[in-house]
């Protein structure tokens, strides 16, 4: 089994590289924030720990957490996104370790976007997914209808381009062609050698 830890900033290709991963190469993704929105359903752990800490004003009336509302307590207070990250995070890599420990896949793809979380899951790797801010800025705009100056915000809120590098094995260029990914994917997919960034 080898499992990968993947990252980069929002308009990177993450989703591309993922696609590819687990299409061609049949390999069982795993991504940290689905996780998180899983442990927030109700009757799950996180839900119960977060409606515990914050009250029940973050529920709608069926009972579900309102992403909304804990959207904006957490832009609004840095005291709540601190108690909801202590709470979410630690729950969301121990489920990660369950998941990689029940499968039987050769390939696991764990995917997750905010640097300065601790990717507690034995990863044998981490690839940073590049493209560059332009290349970014235009995909956020094209495929989610960001104007520049909200996806430049979101882009400076992330983790800096040196952070990333520092912390990573490889690095996966995705600002070329489909077929340029698949070709670094297959060289390093199918060369278990020497790592490289």
């Amino acid at each position: 089994m080898r499992v990968i830890a993947l990252t980069g900033g929002v308009g990177a290709g993450k989703s591309l590289v993922l696609s590819i991963l687990e299409n061609e190469y049949e390999a069982k993704v795993i991504k940290a924030d689905e996780v998180a929105h899983e442990l927030m359903e109700p009757g799950q752990e996180g839900y119960h720990a977060i409606v515990k800490n914050l009250g029940k004003t973050i529920l709608k009336p069926d009972g579900s957490i309102d992403k909304r509302i804990l959207s904006e307590c957490i832009f609004r207070d840095d005291r709540i996104r601190k108690a909801v990250d202590d709470i979410i995070h630690p729950l969301v890599w121990k489920t990660i370790k369950g998941k990689i420990s029940s499968s039987q896949a050769g390939l696991i793809v764990v995917e997750f976007a905010i640097m300065g979380e601790k990717a507690e899951v034995g990863y044998d790797e981490m690839w940073y997914i590049y493209a560059s801010e332009q290349i970014r800025i235009r995909r956020l705009f094209e495929n989610r209808g960001y104007e520049r100056e909200h996806a430049e915000r979101i882009i400076a809120s992330q983790a800096t381009e040196a952070e990333y590098l520092a912390r990573c094995d490889r690095v996966i260029r995705n600002d070329g062609s489909i077929e340029e990914i698949r070709n670094q994917l297959a060289e390093i997919l199918n060369n278990r050698g020497q790592k490289e960034t």
